[in-house]
């Protein structure tokens, strides 16, 4: 069975002793609540950026601080000010031609 690519799949980017690494992680908990889950219950650890992404499509989102608030919910009287910056990706978004990558979409 070929698996459905045409679908937003996220993954994690962990460091270990200053060094970067991306978990195994089976294609089925590619999902967001389950990241969210593996890195509240400590499953996931010293994560430094989360990306969802879309091969068919060909783009890449940096979605660390939201999936890290959802981890570890703020409380109320927090500013925003107050908040690590959790991820030190600039780009909201990269589309695969800006990255020199070509598209190929299914017809």
């Amino acid at each position: 069975m070929r698996p459905n690519l045409d679908t937003s799949m996220f993954s994690v980017i962990c460091e270990i002793e200053n060094c970067l690494y991306t978990p195994e992680v089976e294609l089925a908990d590619m999902r967001r609540h389950k990241l969210v889950e593996d890195i509240r219950s400590g499953q996931l650890e010293q994560v430094r950026a989360v990306l969802e992404f879309n091969p068919i499509e060909g783009w890449c989102n940096d979605i660390t601080e939201d999936v890290m608030r959802k981890a570890f919910p703020v409380h109320e009287d927090l500013t925003d000010c107050a908040l690590e910056d959790w991820s030190d990706y600039e780009a909201d978004r990269v589309e695969c031609r800006r990255a020199g990558i070509t598209a190929r979409v299914a017809a």
